[in-house]
């Protein structure tokens, strides 16, 4: 399942790099999030709740950031499993300077086995985007209030 898409920050590009990695910016705005604990400055352990159709209930993962460069891009692997089945993404993030905002792009792609798999590749791909919508726009109310 390809996972792609944009948003557009009012902050820097740095600005945006660190909103998009503070652990407590994405506790705060990634919907069903649990627990978010480092393990290391860029692995963490997640407990997350999800109940969008036939993927209800608690997935426990890890989100992993690789080719960091602060301000430019990062490559997020994430990993889970629940009840429904597992679920793993390879997503690059790429920030771009885009009037006096920053222009966030992600593109990658998201595997899911178990019986989350059976909803369908539709369905699925819906909730995804619902979520990262959501996230975005969570992360970009907490850069408003921030008076970012």
């Amino acid at each position: 399942m390809q996972l792609t898409g944009d948003k557009v920050f009012p902050t820097s590009p740095m600005e945006t790099y660190q909103l998009l990695t503070d652990p407590a910016v994405i506790t705060e705005a990634m919907p069903g999030l649990k627990s978010l604990n480092a393990e290391s400055p860029t692995l963490y352990k997640a407990v997350m709740e999800v109940g969008v159709a036939g993927i209800k209930g608690v997935y426990e993962g890890q989100l992993e950031m690789t080719d960091v460069d602060p301000g430019n891009h990062y490559r997020l692997l994430i990993k889970g499993e629940g009840p429904m089945g597992f679920m793993e993404s390879d997503v690059m993030v790429t920030l771009t300077e885009e009037g006096e905002g920053t222009k966030v792009a992600y593109n990658g792609e998201a595997k899911v086995g178990g019986k989350v798999a059976g909803v369908g590749q539709r369905m699925l791909s819906g909730v995804a985007k619902l979520i990262i919508n959501q996230f975005f726009n969570g992360v970009l109310k907490i850069a408003r209030k921030s008076g970012a």
